[in-house]
């Protein structure tokens, strides 16, 4: 099933609140307005029903009943009442009864005076029906003991009250489609960043480190444009990783394993046992370089790729350092080389990558062994010297000249000429763990008097 758009979502939700707010104000607004306008007709019959009594008051003693004019003034007091508005009749809505203290009928309209008197108890408004007709009534007794009894046809009222729902109907009706359309335009104005945005990244370049631009960008969208940013450029990262380790396999591998198959080959055709076995011997040896630089590249690929940069662990240096050693013993031991391993402490703890630490400790031991001759001489040691740990890796080999030292960290760069069976990934390794742990590495003469000293710089472990 297909999401709804944000914009369909924020203008329905829009659309929502519109209603949920302007229908219940709408409605408590007509019931406010309704019982207004009962009060309001309300107080205008009594208002009536008081004026006809003052009327019959000062009538003249010729036109009070028994009178031979009764009929006359009582037609009279009916045209007084009568009412026209806009050339329509209302007398069939309104009508009044008008009673003596002892309860004679003194005046009455043609559509009242069918009505019983009102009982000695009846005051004040009531409902009542008359004719099929919903009638409002109001009963009063004036000063002099004339009862009056005023009413008014609920016909009136009604209309009133459908005028009212009209009146809070039709803006509703008319003005919440109008609304959801303006809040339909007001959503899509609102989110045009977004829409810049998806326009910016559907015509971003492929490869491209450019940043998405993050000036004049709400608020509310720069935390996802800078989270984007950086998974973008962890992105290009990766790819540019990917692209790099395949030159690098593609360059490094191609030739031994042309002199891997060269040699096969010339084992085929060899005719003598010797010349076979001396040749199966080069084989083995070009498929064990081989085996070595696969090694090293995917050791280099695993930690550009952050394998090695997960959450750090607590790691004690002098322990990663002594399995390193006892791994590589085999070559120490069939090279005769003196080694050392050099600590203050049993235990250096440090928070770190241990992938990371173990291939930095075993590339740059490899290293100091391989361009150090038979009898030679190589040193381990790691001190905290005030605010630093320092491991430094020392051999009595041929080093590496000063003007050598910065170019010799790039992929493939060898230190020396020498017949060493080495490629020039060791140190690329060794500086992506130095990186990985904020730390410092520098490249100095020997304390032997020659060869090569390698400083490491940590923040200080803890003992």
């Amino acid at each position: 099933m297909k999401a709804a758009s944000l914009r369909t979502r924020l203008t329905w939700l829009i659309i929502a609140v519109q209603v949920g707010v302007l229908i219940p104000l709408g409605v408590l607004s007509y019931q406010r307005e309704l019982r207004e306008m009962g009060n309001l007709l309300d107080g205008r019959l009594a208002q009536a029903g008081r004026t006809v009594g003052s009327l019959l008051e000062h009538l003249p003693s010729s036109t009070l009943p028994g009178s031979p004019d009764i009929a006359l003034s009582a037609e009279n007091l009916h045209s007084a009442v009568m009412v026209r508005v806009h050339k329509r009749n209302y007398e069939p809505e309104v009508g009044f009864q008008a009673y003596s203290a002892d309860g004679k009928l003194l005046a009455a309209t043609s559509n009242f005076a069918d009505l019983p008197a009102p009982s000695t108890d009846e005051r004040g408004f009531r409902d009542l029906r008359l004719d099929d007709r919903a009638w409002r009534i109001f009963t009063l007794k004036n000063q002099s003991g004339l009862v009056i009894r005023i009413g008014e046809r609920y016909d009136n009222r009604n209309e009133i009250t459908r005028a009212l729902v009209m009146e809070h109907s039709l803006p509703l009706l008319i003005g919440l489609p109008l609304l959801a359309l303006l809040a339909g335009l007001a959503v899509k104005r609102g989110l045009r960043p977004l829409a810049l945005l998806t326009e910016q990244l559907a015509t971003r370049t492929p490869g491209s480190r450019q940043p998405v631009a993050v000036d004049h960008t709400p608020r509310e969208i720069t935390p996802l444009v800078v989270t984007l940013n950086q998974q973008l450029e962890r992105l290009e990262d990766t790819i540019e990783r990917e692209h790099r380790f395949a030159s690098d396999v593609a360059h490094e591998l191609r030739t031994p394993l042309t002199a891997s198959m060269i040699h096969i080959e010339n084992a085929l055709i060899a005719k003598s046992p010797g010349e076979i076995e001396l040749t199966l011997h080069s084989a083995q040896q070009s498929l064990t370089r081989l085996a070595r630089r696969i090694e090293q590249i995917l050791a280099l690929a695993r930690l550009e790729a952050g394998a090695a940069s997960q959450q750090r662990v607590r790691l004690n240096l002098i322990a990663l350092a002594t399995e390193v050693i006892e791994e590589l013993a085999p070559v120490i031991a069939e090279k005769d080389i003196a080694f050392s391993l050099n600590h203050d402490v049993d235990a250096l703890w440090v928070q770190g990558h241990e992938a990371a630490l173990t291939a930095m400790f075993r590339n740059l031991i490899e290293n100091a062994l391989r361009y150090t001759d038979q009898d030679g001489r190589v040193e381990v040691s790691i001190h905290v010297v005030g605010s630093e740990t320092v491991i430094a890796i020392c051999d009595d080999g041929p080093g590496i000249p000063a003007d050598r030292r910065d170019v010799v960290f790039e992929r493939f760069q060898r230190a020396t000429d020498s017949e060493s069976p080495g490629y020039g990934l060791g140190l690329s390794i060794v500086q992506r763990a130095i990186e990985l742990h904020g730390a410092r590495i520098e490249l100095l003469a020997s304390p032997f008097g020659h060869g090569l000293q390698v400083r490491i710089h940590m923040d200080a472990a803890r003992a």
